[in-house]
């Protein structure tokens, strides 16, 4: 599941060991902002991408194959 305004860690797919945090917009659809970073903390960055609705996020997900481990939901820093 994708959660929005949390940071999550790419445990595998493209981008493994990045950090993500999905900002959902305040558009009519909502669009998406994908926020990726070296660190947790995002001072480390690393890109951004746009998508314009949900299920241009879910396809982005698919087809990075990310297993992606949100917030409280990692077991442990890298």
């Amino acid at each position: 599941m994708i959660e929005f305004g949390k940071v999550g860690y790419i445990r595998s797919g493209d981008d493994a060991g990045k950090y993500v945090k999905i900002q959902e917009l305040p558009d009519s659809p909502p669009s998406y902002l994908i926020l990726m970073a070296h660190d947790q903390d995002f001072r480390n960055g690393y890109g951004d991408y746009w998508v314009e609705d949900r299920k241009s996020l879910d396809d982005f997900f698919v087809e990075g194959s990310w297993v992606v481990e949100w917030g409280s939901d990692r077991e442990s820093e890298p």
